[in-house]
């Protein structure tokens, strides 16, 4: 690193990374929700048309095409479950990856974007949670993903411990010429 002993590009980095995880796991939990309710609703539908006017049977044709797809996304949330856990720990891998030492000045700005996070989080862990209890459709879909229900919901822990498992790694004092 060419002895740049602020590092503060590997903090901003850092938080904004969990700032995207954070929304993007939101967008991905409510969009997965709403594409498995749209093809509940949408693949009965589909396959029991019938013959239409050309001598063509649609419900053939979407036991090709559609059920197969319907079987993709049904199966879809709990792949963004993983996909949202994966994410959080390449942001935990690459801090560790990285061994850089901040310098000790940075840990007043660290500890501040760290609690925007933490308020990120909580309200759009609060905002899921509204939509998750709700009595529609769409919140049976947002229960029904456990794995990404369970992050979401507890979105606000998982940032706290993430950011404090960062940040005594970066703060420890433990420089990349240690591990040679």
């Amino acid at each position: 690193m060419l002895n740049k002993k602020g590092n503060i590009m590997v903090l901003i980095l850092l938080i904004l990374g969990l700032f995207l995880i954070l929304i993007l796991g939101f967008i991905m939990a409510v969009g997965s929700g709403i594409l498995n309710w749209t093809f509940d609703e949408m693949t009965p539908l589909l396959t029991d048309i019938g013959e239409v006017d050309s001598g063509l049977n649609m419900t053939e044709w979407a036991d090709y095409t559609i059920t197969p797809l319907n079987t993709v996304v049904q199966n879809l949330q709990w792949v963004v479950g993983v996909i949202y856990f994966m994410m959080l720990l390449v942001c935990v891998g690459g801090v560790i990856a990285m061994r850089i030492t901040p310098s000790k000045w940075l840990l007043g700005f660290f500890l501040a974007t760290v609690l925007m996070l933490i308020i990120a989080s909580i309200y759009l862990s609060n905002i899921y949670e509204d939509i998750a209890t709700d009595n529609s459709e769409l919140a049976d879909r947002l229960q029904e993903a456990s794995i990404l229900h369970f992050l979401i919901l507890n979105s606000p822990v998982i940032m706290t411990v993430i950011t404090f498992i960062t940040g005594i790694i970066m703060f420890s004092g433990m420089q990349q010429e240690e591990y040679y």
